[in-house]
């Protein structure tokens, strides 16, 4: 093999390709089992001249580092022939923990640079475990702090160099310089110094005792090779240090008789300007060399200046006899000796390596089934939703316990636990949120921003609602019982409160502005009620309502917090058995990493502390694992804490304060006036009109005012007629809901089981009170202002009462074997106080829309508008009059506004033509068919038993009276309000477990929609009339308008059209309001069932002022019987009767209130404006105070107060309880906790678990692959051996139409050979895989959505603002030609994907969406695909689905946002398509020649451009 021919042929290995193929084999086994097998390891102290001596041996300048400690980590460098390769070609690949970079390059330089990279701790710590040192492994003591410029890694980098002529592979392993003060380059030298190794030693210009080698001298000694250089020999020799080196490194390794010393000295390296630098002594440019000669030539180079140098060594000192057998000049033995090293029983070595790698395929193997077990267990932990599910239900129960006074003792005492209770009183619970105010420099931490109203007026209400409403004031509760008590003491305090008194300004500044009224009438209702609402709009008393507010918020989120933090104590004690199962599950790796102490390796071998027994050991790890449970729960339990109390504060926020809107990025937008976030509007309870300026107004629910203040009906106690209803008559005479068991006949008809759900219904449910009457209830709680400002309020027995109706519960008095008669009749009770508050908000509104209808000003602006937008004709502009006209823009002289004004004077007033004269029937008919009412027949029924002479309302009394004009369009309102009130209801037809709220909600909507739609209809008739008649009728209007013409139309017409829209948008704004208050209905407070109090038509003060029959002056009289006897009256004696309408074959019958119960309720809608209008204008008389508006004016205001208070009432304590709901549900409290990013499994307790074990699964797959892939290659009985082949390939297009994925068997468990045609090599890497590896089948079908996809993203975008989605891009290829894969329904084309949740990342949600679509169908494996690049942004300015790829600039709020990921599908997979779609593969060229058919999708390949697309298929 070695020939003697010449100096260069000497060293010239001579390979056959047998002997060259075996050690290509074994360094490739080398590579593949890293430390282990026969290596040649080179060591040596910093700066000895390491990297130099390497290069020489080489025959290559690979010169990676600079001078100095700059090897950190070893570098496994391999010279490989490749009789291909023409150019040097570098492959490079470093991987650490999650990191992998294999790359390749042409340029020396560029691989200077990555080894450079790669061995630097600034730039990466996160590549040197010295640096992140893993604190579970010191707990109880802090790590060891390493600088930067102390730290080094074991994990090599290795460099291999392709070339046609390289002779004979060498591969060597450089380890970083050794240093006597650091320890790591000691222990990763020895990593490497193995038995088996050759070991190249490098002394430099130190003593070898004052370096790293006497640490590595016993491991040395056993190597099967160690060979020592010495380096700078000029300078050693000629201080006669080589012998005694030689002595030193000798007596170290005793037992060594073939150690040899060879003495070099490379001379210096070749430098630009450098003096000392000698031509033909010192090193040549190697590097100049190897680019114009190549490879061949520097190597021979290189190996003659080591043959110079030796020569040179050998003449100098051939007088010093330092030269012998033992001490030799020159390497050229040295690579001798390697080639000799590397061919030493090499096919043993291979064997054995085989063998070796395929016990470590064995066990890899093994150990990816356990990862990838190991992996899904972690991912989808039933233990940790256990646990949670745990933990939610014991908070349930916790706060839904009752807990009393008993709970304050100490068992072990006896005595009260003062301090530390958690039961606290109604006025312990104040005392705490003005102290906690206090701490927290509260902005109203005053004594009346600490309170209710004030201290002293607090308490005075609390003790009557405890002696006369059964309060639980004195009662010390926690959880959700004080909750309760809490929404009750505001509720008493709403119905205290006392009225400020209006001034007199402030009273004849309502008098100016009442012009000519809303509707031609005086409007001093509307301005009362404004003059009540202001009277809270001060900076001192922030409004109306509000302050209480402000004080139940504080006191909720007190209360709140005190119960959580109670529940969360008492979970470890509780739920210790599911704390148990999560710590088994993650202690299999958490308790791992204390089983070996980490100071153990640190330790010197020779210690003087006495080493522990097992049992010690053991004990020890047990301690450190119940310190670690103890430290893990206290964790979890903290993090349960946060996750409560962020959804608390989340809940009582949203429901109170409103939500805050956010833009595009996810951020609160902020107002750029009043520099806050904006809050969306009518959000929450708090928020107010106009929030969102410096000067909101009144709360958003308050107006416009509900006129319920004559009262309402009780609907507690409904009658029938027990013979009638069997026998399907429409007659309800007599039979009352409190049925007794004696009535047989009744029982035997309708089933026993109505005996036992009646017996709920006790006989004194008609109210009477529990407490007799006191002279303290004709008493007044007035409040003191700061600035003198009186008070007045009502008696405490109508306040008292008022509470009582607005809080006493009404239990559904059923079982679950009640028939379905008794539903129908639970339905109606609910269905009908919901028509008589939608009602009641009807008649609040719409004298507004007509005033507003025919306001001048409004409609003149209205139509301006629409002819400043008018185009102008060219020829136009020719006329003077027309130039001027254009440039000035005066548009009051246009004859179409002056008809406007007489069109409008027409409608405001009652002049109207015969012929158009109309009874309500009459209009009926005229309108069509359509404009009937819901069960017509029914409500012509009802008006046919109304006496209209004693009900006499603007309806009722001119239901029969020819109208037109104005007249007409007042009698259709207020036929609308009697509409709303009669609507009966169908017979249920649903079974006993239907829900009554879910049955009255979804029958009312239907009757709202319905009457609305035939209201439009009515309305539109009579304003098509009128207006037309109007146009027509005044001479004037008629000349004026005939030779205007308008975009082509006569100006009358066009006019007409103006006005027909703006009736248009003024009734939808109305009807749009009427449908925002019956949405704020819900939930639903079955309290509104108990009727309201009649505000007008009791004595509300013992000082009343009695409108005398003049309407011009007042008596002042006292009221103290009346008082007394509406307190000792019951509150629910009046009872209403039931109609039962019979099935007639086609509708399963009506259930209906009879027709008094509806004259009442509707009579109570009708407002007292005649009697508000002469109070109004009444004198000064009996104020208050001096300043002040008259006492016959102030009780007609207190009125209003209250009302308005009454209607806070019922709008917030429905609000309140189901934010309590949500607050302590097990639902929301669960939801709460898996979605809190507080306690995110992934990413706090099991994260670093599941992320470490995906990367070791990730990174066992890898090693497996490239194990097995070497142990192919390297096999000689299995496959001949031959070189690594370059991918290169030509793609050829196929044309290919869009095809539904094949229906294929998946192989389960193999492992699958893939070749890999790249298109690009430039650019970043996307694998495609054939499309026949994927298969389908049917997802789980999603229940359908009544509710209009429309629609429901409008309900969505006002609940939780703009609309985000991911989709995903899935490629596949089929005959080499990327598909992309798509859902095709019948609306087209979309990519996977949907939309996220809110708050939800959009990885996290595009994740989410994917493992409901993409799953393995063998469930032993992980099918796991990878999420790359944001690929294209879109936005959606309306609620359609019409995207652009920018945001329009005039849309300033879109209401969506949709985003294109790249995601990298597995080698195999199965898609889960839902049943109404069909998963197709596009080609490429079809969305390229046909965009038009796939308007979204047709932007993917160019996309997708900037991709390198690999598409592999299977060999």
């Amino acid at each position: 093999m070695w020939t003697k021919d010449s100096k260069w042929d000497g060293v010239k290995a001579n390979l056959d390709p047998e002997q060259l193929s075996k050690l290509q084999d074994r360094n490739k086994l080398l590579d593949i089992l890293e430390n282990q097998g026969q290596q040649i390891v080179v060591v040596g102290d910093t700066s000895s001249g390491k990297s130099t001596t390497i290069n020489f041996l080489l025959g290559y300048p690979f010169n990676f580092v600079a001078q100095g400690i700059g090897t950190r980590r070893p570098c496994v460098m391999t010279l490989t022939p490749d009789p291909e390769r023409e150019k040097v070609l570098f492959r490079t690949k470093f991987q650490k923990n999650d990191f992998t970079r294999e790359e390749d390059f042409t340029s020396l330089a560029d691989v200077a640079n990555l080894v450079r990279n790669v061995n630097d701790p600034r730039a990466h710590p996160e590549w040197f475990d010295c640096l992140n040192p893993d604190r579970e492994l010191f707990r109880g003591q802090m790590p060891p702090m390493i600088r930067p410029d102390d730290a080094f890694d074991e994990t090599p980098v290795y460099v291999q160099l392709f070339h046609k002529d390289i002779d004979c592979p060498m591969r060597l392993v450089d380890v970083p310089g050794l240093s006597r003060g650091n320890r790591l380059t000691t222990k990763i030298a020895l990593s490497f110094i193995k038995p088996d190794n050759a070991v190249i030693l490098v002394i430099g210009k130190d003593h070898p005792n004052n370096g790293g080698f006497p640490h590595l001298a016993a491991a040395m000694r056993e190597c099967s090779r160690t060979i020592v250089v010495q380096n700078f020999a000029n300078t050693k020799i000629q201080d006669n240090q080589v012998t005694e080196n030689f002595n030193v490194i000798y007596e170290k390794m005793s037992g060594r008789t073939d150690l040899v010393l060879y003495c070099i000295d490379y001379g210096l390296p070749y430098e630009p300007g450098l003096p000392l630098w000698q031509e033909g002594y010192d090193q040549q440019d190697w590097h100049k060399i190897n680019k114009e000669q190549g490879l061949q030539a520097v190597r021979r180079a290189m190996v003659q200046h080591t043959e110079m140098r030796a020569k040179q060594l050998q003449e100098r000192f051939k007088d010093s006899k330092v030269f012998s057998n033992v001490i030799v000049p020159g390497i050229d033995l040295v690579r001798k000796k390697l080639n000799e090293f590397q061919f030493h029983d090499i096919d043993g070595h291979i064997g054995r390596l085989q063998e070796e790698l395929k016990r470590q395929i064995a066990k890899r193997q093994s150990e990816l089934e356990r990862a990838q077990a190991r992996v899904k267990q972690l991912q989808f932990p039933p233990e940790w939703d256990n646990m949670l599910a745990s933990f939610a239900a014991t908070v349930r129960k916790y706060l839904d316990a009752t807990h009393n006074a008993t709970e304050m003792y100490d068992p072990a005492t006896g005595t009260i636990k003062e301090d530390d209770s958690l039961l606290w009183t109604s006025e312990d619970e104040a005392r705490r949120v003005a102290k906690g105010a206090l701490d927290s420099n509260d902005k109203h931490s005053d004594d009346d921003g600490l309170a209710w109203f004030t201290g002293d007026v607090d308490r005075k209400v609390v003790a009557l609602l405890t002696e006369y409403c059964g309060f639980e004031s004195e009662l010390r509760l926690a959880c959700i019982r004080s909750w309760q008590r809490l929404v009750d003491e505001f509720t008493g305090m709403l119905a205290f409160a006392p009225m400020p008194c209006v001034p007199a300004s402030l009273h004849d500044m309502a008098k100016m502005r009442v012009g000519t009224g809303q509707s031609g009438q005086l409007n001093f209702t509307e301005e009362t009620v404004k003059v009540v609402v202001s009277l809270g709009e001060d900076s001192k008393h922030r409004g109306l309502v509000r302050p209480l507010l402000e004080q139940l918020e504080r006191r909720m989120r007190l209360l709140v917090e005190r119960d959580f933090r109670s529940a969360v104590a008492c979970l470890e004690a509780r739920c210790g058995d599911e704390l148990d199962r999560f710590f088994d599950l993650v202690g299999q790796e958490e308790f791992d990493d204390i089983a070996s102490d980490p100071g153990e390796t640190e330790q010197p071998v020779k210690s003087p502390v006495p080493s522990m027994t097992p049992r010690e050991k053991s004990e020890g790890r047990s301690s450190k694992r119940q310190a670690r449970k103890a430290e893990m729960t206290k964790l979890i339990l903290a993090g349960v804490l946060k996750a409560l109390l962020n959804h608390a504060d989340e809940v009582v926020s949203s429901v109170l304060q409103g939500s805050i809107e956010f833009d595009v990025q996810n951020e609160p937008v902020i107002d750029p006036v009043t520099q806050r976030p904006r809050v969306r509007e009518r959000s929450g309870i708090m928020v107010r009109v106009d929030e969102n300026t410096t000067s909101p107004g009144p709360l958003h629910w308050m107006l416009p005012f509900k006129f319920n203040n004559s009262g309402q009906v009780s609907l507690r106690k409904l009658l029938f007629n027990e013979r009638k209803l069997l026998k399907g008559s429409n007659q309800g005479l007599g039979w009352h809901a409190k049925v007794k068991r004696q009535q047989q006949g009744f029982l035997r008809s309708i089933g026993a089981g109505l005996s036992t759900c009646c017996e709920k219904q006790e006989d004194d449910d008609c109210g009477r009170p529990e407490v007799a009457w006191s002279r303290k209830l004709i008493d007044e709680i007035g409040l003191h202002f700061e600035d003198g400002t009186p008070t007045i309020n009502c008696s405490n027995a109508v306040n008292l009462r008022i509470f009582r109706l607005c809080t006493e519960d009404y239990e559904v008095p059923m079982s679950p074997n009640a028939p379905p008669h008794l539903y129908d009749v639970e339905v109606l009770k609910l269905l009908k106080a919901l028509q008589f508050e939608m009602a009641a908000a009807w008649a609040s509104m719409w004298r507004g829309m007509l005033q507003e209808l025919t306001d001048k000003d409004k409609v003149r602006e209205f139509v301006a508008e629409r002819l400043v937008n008018e185009p102008v004709v060219d020829y136009a502009i020719k006329l003077d009059w027309a130039a001027e006209r254009q440039q000035s823009g005066r548009i009051e002289r246009d004859a179409t506004l002056e008809a406007v004004d007489a069109v409008c004077g027409w409608l405001s007033g009652s002049r109207a033509l015969p012929n158009d004269m109309l009874t309500t029937e009459e209009e009926i008919k005229k309108a069509g068919e359509e404009a009937r009412w819901p069960d017509h027949q029914g409500y012509v029924e009802v008006l046919s038993q109304v006496d209209a002479k004693q009900v006499k309302t603007a309806f009722m009394a001119n239901k029969n009276t020819k109208l037109a004009g104005q007249p007409s369009w007042l009698r259709l309102c207020d036929e609308f309000v009697f509409v709303i009130l009669q609507l009966n209801m169908k017979r249920a037809a649903a079974g006993q477990q239907e829900m009554i709220a879910k049955l009255a909600l979804h029958r009312m909507s239907q009757l709202n929609m319905h009457s609305q739609k035939v209201f439009m209809k009515r309305f539109n008739y009579l304003w098509g009339r009128d207006v037309s008649t109007a146009l027509t009728a005044m001479e004037g209007v008629a000349q004026s308008l005939r030779n205007v013409t308008k975009l082509g139309m006569n100006g009358a017409d066009w006019l007409e059209e103006q006005l027909h829209l703006y009736k248009d948008k003024v009734i939808s704004g109305t009807l749009r309001a009427l449908q925002e208050k019956f949405d704020g209905l819900f939930p639903v407070d079955f309290a509104i069932l108990n009727g309201r109090f009649p505000l007008n038509a009791k004595k509300l003060r013992r000082q009343h002022f009695e409108l005398q029959d003049d309407g011009r002056s007042v008596r002042q009289r006292d009221a103290y019987q009346e008082l007394k006897d509406m307190w000792q009256s019951a509150r629910y004696k009046q009872m209403q009767n039931v109609v039962i309408s019979p099935a007639d074959g086609k509708s399963p019958g009506t259930i209906q209130l009879s027709v008094d119960g509806t004259i009442s309720a509707y009579e109570n809608l009708q407002e007292q404006r005649e009697r508000v209008e002469q109070i109004f204008n009444l004198p000064c008389l009996h104020p208050p105070a001096e300043n002040y508006a008259g006492g016959a004016f102030q009780e007609l205001c207190l009125k209003f107060f209250k009302g308005i208070h009454v209607d806070a009432i019922h709008f917030c304590r429905p609000r309140l309880k189901a934010m309590m709901a949500r607050l302590y549900q097990e639902e929301h409290l669960r939801r709460a906790l898996q979605e809190s990013p507080a306690l995110d499994y992934l990413k706090d307790f099991g994260g670093h678990i599941l992320e470490k074990q995906k990367l070791r699964m990730e990174s066992l797959r890898c090693k497996l692959s490239a194990m097995q892939q070497t142990l192919r290659e390297t096999d000689r009985d299995v496959v001949s051996r031959h070189h690594r082949d370059d991918f290169t390939a030509t793609v050829t297009f196929h044309g290919y139409s869009p095809a539904t994925l094949k229906q294929t068997q998946l192989s389960r468990g193999r492992v699958f050979p893939w070749k890999c045609c790249i298109m690009e090599l430039d650019r970043k890497d996307w694998p495609l895989f054939p499309q026949s590896g994927y298969d389908t089948q049917g997802a789980k079908p999603k229940p359908a959505k009544d509710e209009p996809l429309m629609l429901r993203r409008k309900r969505k975008y006002e609940s939780e603002g703009m609309r985000r989605t991911v989709r995903a891009v899935l490629l596949v290829h089929v005959n080499c030609h990327p598909h992309i894969l798509a859902l095709q329904s019948e609306a087209g084309y979309a990519l996977p994907g949907g939309t996220l949740r809110p708050g939800e990342s959009e990885k996290d949600g595009l994740n989410r969406k994917m493992r409901r679509f993409i799953f393995n169908a063998d469930p032993n494996m992980v099918c796991e695909w990878k999420i790359g690049d944001l690929l294209s942004v879109w936005w959606c300015p309306s609620f359609d689905g019409t995207a652009y790829p920018y945001l329009p600039p005039h849309v300033t709020r879109p209401k969506e946002c949709v985003k294109v990921y790249q995601v990298s599908l597995p080698q195999r997979c199965v898609f889960a398509v839902p049943s109404k779609d069909k998963l197709v593969a596009i080609p490429f060229f079809d969305l390229h020649e046909d965009p038009a058919a796939y308007p979204e999708l047709r932007d993917i390949p160019q996309l997708v451009s900037r991709y390198a697309i690999s598409l592999y298929e299977q060999s």
